[in-house]
């Protein structure tokens, strides 16, 4: 009976002393994703602020590392934030052909592109007479020039520095997108520019922009230059300030580097003007317009059209008198000093180069469309 109650005891013992425990279910992850599509002419730094779940340094060296290269999202780019439990876990921008990855144990960024889906066609003109006749003896697109124009704006002027004999090599789009070209002039020399991250650099990875354009008119002839001239009006000889470019009525002006509207409107002789302010003193003019499209204390961009060629005030004929002025001092704009923009950033140097490599084993590929 003793040995019962003992064994009772102990069994009582041992159950109250060994409390059931409370086993907590392991809880999943909270994923929170963000994301931002582009829309037409959306700019990267504002877009950027869209994200919310990206701290304020992070978003700041996003932007800052991407500036250089990539200002106007396209349509149907994305910015994805992905946020594991409150913290940020994943940040991209994901564009067509690649993606710019946040790596949060380095601080740095990965680039990833698929260089198989660049499939582009070839072309190789020599200049007889002009570029343009080149491209259509060739039956190339217009558009192509065009933009080839505006990719090297910054290089050469091929309405005034073309000449028999000149060379030109292209890779591109069939919607004219230029990936890599090279030009080769005897007044010029040898220029290169290739396209990444939609920007345009040369062989080695400087920025092909300069402060400011060659030209404030893409199709034109000099009929004056800088300096002492007969008045074809005023029928005496007098200083002229600027270059006169003659183009058709209506031809397009371009801003020839980013600057403030300082004056749009009526000015005696040079008629319908307008005059930018632009950094380190310097100003330009552009007169006889037939058509003012900005108005004054109006920012404006390099290239942006701000008026249409014409003839009035003191004018025999349609043509733009354009004047450069540096801290008040009418200069010469042929020797206006450009300076470029900046290099890209060292982390990118690699990814550029094998860009560059690409596109140049694209030019002797079979697979290459030759036109």
């Amino acid at each position: 009976m003793r040995k019962v109650l003992a064994a009772l005891f102990f069994v009582g013992g041992c159950t109250s002393n060994y409390a059931p425990v409370k086993v907590e279910e392991e809880r999943p992850p909270e994923v929170r994703v963000e994301e931002y599509v582009a829309k037409r002419g959306d700019v990267f730094a504002t877009a950027a602020s869209n994200l919310k779940g990206v701290p304020d340094s992070v978003r700041a060296r996003f932007v800052s590392y991407l500036a250089d290269s990539v200002k106007i999202l396209k349509v149907g780019d994305t910015l994805r934030a992905v946020s594991i439990d409150g913290e940020l876990s994943r940040l991209e921008l994901r564009r067509r052909r690649e993606i710019y990855e946040y790596n949060l144990h380095t601080g740095r960024f990965v680039r990833h592109v698929k260089f198989r889906t660049l499939t582009p066609r070839y072309a190789e003109v020599e200049v007889e007479s002009t570029l343009w006749d080149a491209f259509v003896k060739r039956g190339l697109p217009p558009i192509l020039l065009v933009n080839l124009v505006n990719v090297f704006s910054w290089e050469v002027d091929f309405a005034t520095e073309t000449q028999k004999g000149d060379s030109l090599k292209v890779l591109y789009a069939p919607d004219g997108t230029v990936y890599y070209a090279e030009y080769v002039g005897k007044s010029v020399g040898r220029h290169v520019v290739a396209r990444f991250m939609g920007s345009y650099y040369d062989e080695k990875g400087n920025s092909v922009r300069r402060t400011f354009l060659k030209s404030p008119l893409k199709y034109y002839r000099i009929t004056s230059g800088f300096g002492i001239r007969f008045h074809p009006i005023l029928k005496k000889w007098r200083p002229h300030h600027g270059i006169d470019y003659a183009a058709p009525y209506g031809t397009p002006v371009h801003s020839v580097a980013a600057g403030k509207v300082t004056f749009a409107g009526w000015m005696r002789g040079y008629g319908k003007v307008v005059v930018v302010k632009h950094r380190n003193g310097y100003r330009t003019l552009y007169g006889h317009l037939s058509k003012l499209l900005v108005r004054k204390g109006q920012y404006v961009d390099q290239g942006q059209t701000i008026g249409l060629v014409g003839s009035t005030g003191l004018s025999t004929g349609p043509h733009l008198h354009f004047e450069v002025r540096h801290y008040g001092k009418r200069i010469n704009p042929a020797l206006i000093k450009s300076e470029p923009e900046k290099p890209l950033p060292e982390d990118l140097k690699d990814d550029f180069y094998r860009m560059l490599g690409e596109y140049r084993r694209l030019i002797s590929a079979p697979e290459v469309v030759l036109r």
